[in-house]
């Protein structure tokens, strides 16, 4: 079930959608040439697309890249196998979503291909990709919360201080 923060998301997603196949068709381009190949693999193996940046440069860690500097961190054990463990989740959960994004973007560019897309066909198809979007940053935010829980704010200092963005404030 979405909530209505998805429900304006969605809505204020797919005019955008729309002006941007209507922007690529026009070109020449399409999404298969243009939009899939740049991020597909990252999608399918369910790296970062930049969803949780927000998150990130506000003193809220993501457990990839504490992972990263887990020694500079001075990380504990049990602290490592939390993080490990919100790590794995993150990544199982985004390339789940990754996949439906591909495939719906993949679906997009062979009716632009085939010329047989009309308004009502885009607005059907592309809101598939576009409710994925939300729900795969969804868990990704929420591994942001729990990696805080997790840290020390000494650790959470240094971290925002390696990743560069110390001038943020803090939380």
């Amino acid at each position: 079930m979405m909530n209505q923060r998805g429900r304006v998301c969605q809505r204020n997603f797919r005019p955008f959608v729309a002006a941007l196949s209507l922007a690529m068709a026009l070109t020449g381009q399409t999404f298969g040439q243009t939009v899939v190949p740049s991020d597909r693999e990252g999608l399918l193996k369910g790296l970062g697309i930049g969803l949780a940046s927000y998150a990130e440069e506000n003193g809220y860690p993501g457990p990839k890249h504490v992972l990263e500097l887990k020694d500079e961190l001075g990380l504990t054990q049990d602290q490592l196998k939390k993080t490990e463990a919100l790590q794995k989740m993150v990544a199982i959960s985004a390339a789940a979503k990754g996949q439906q994004i591909v495939q719906a973007e993949e679906e997009l560019n062979e009716l632009f291909e085939a010329g047989t897309i009309n308004g009502k066909v885009l607005r059907s198809s592309s809101g598939r990709s576009e409710t994925c979007v939300p729900t795969s940053s969804s868990s990704i935010l929420q591994a942001h919360l729990r990696m805080k829980q997790v840290l020390t704010a000494d650790q959470i200092g240094r971290y925002k201080k390696l990743r560069g963005h110390e001038g943020k404030r803090e939380n």
